[in-house]
């Protein structure tokens, strides 16, 4: 009997990966916490080698794998959150046009500015001014890390879900993660991102549960966390123009 090749890592192979390069500035590493079920995905992007663009079709959700394929991302992640007729319950800016309105003294915001600046804020410490110059914004909550890498959310309802995650690291980069299985309460979230070794400087909680997918393409490290829905909402990487 012929032996497979193992080349690839699987995903439950190993505790910690390490960091895979798969497309220019753009890496893949999968680790499993402690108590974790399943391992953990993230992908870091180098801003100064990526674009960055919000999806959002209310009226006509699609699949992740959809939103991937149709725009030719390298990378999509769920976005925020959304109600029953799948219109943003927050602030959303796609192309310069504003969607919905903010969280006001809580959640984050992860922006892009008119020359490609990324950011991300404590709608708290940083509220949003109406008329602000985004080419792309999209919010979250609870804000998860404070700027600084302190965990910020302690509030224990002992709810274990899916989850999704936009962060910031210290050094710039911007950090997607996503947990497929039912890993961590929104407490035990933000304390493992505050004391994981990924260095992060900020992060908010995205729309997980059923709305938790990563797609990650590449032929040299690829990703894929399937939402269990359809999703009027995602972030787009796409490699830098040149």
């Amino acid at each position: 009997t012929a032996v497979a090749p193992t080349m690839a890592l699987e995903p439950t192979s190993l505790p910690d990966t390490g960091w895979q390069l798969a497309a220019p500035g753009i890496e893949l590493r999968r680790l499993r916490p402690p108590t974790a079920p399943a391992p953990i995905s993230i992908v870091r992007i180098d801003p100064a080698q990526a674009r960055f663009r919000v999806g959002y079709e209310p009226t006509a959700p699609q699949s992740i794998e959809t939103w991937a394929n149709s725009t030719g991302a390298v990378v999509v992640i769920n976005g925020g959150f959304f109600d029953a007729a799948n219109a943003t319950t927050a602030l959303l800016v796609q192309d310069g046009a504003a969607s919905g309105e903010s969280y006001v003294g809580r959640g984050g915001m992860f922006s892009i500015g008119p020359a490609e600046q990324v950011g991300l804020r404590s709608l708290a410490d940083a509220p949003y001014a109406p008329g602000e110059p985004l080419a792309q914004a999209l919010q979250g909550w609870p804000l998860l890390v404070r700027p600084g890498g302190e965990a910020t959310y302690t509030y224990e309802d002992g709810d274990r879900a899916r989850r999704s995650v936009l962060a910031l690291d210290q050094s710039g980069h911007v950090l997607l993660i996503a947990s497929p299985a039912s890993a961590f309460t929104l407490a035990e979230l933000s304390a493992w991102l505050a004391a994981a070794d990924l260095a992060i400087d900020v992060a908010v909680n995205l729309d997980g549960g059923a709305s938790t997918g990563l797609v990650l393409q590449s032929e040299r490290a690829s990703e894929r966390i399937t939402p269990f829905s359809a999703l009027p909402i995602v972030l787009l990487v796409f490699p830098a123009e040149e």
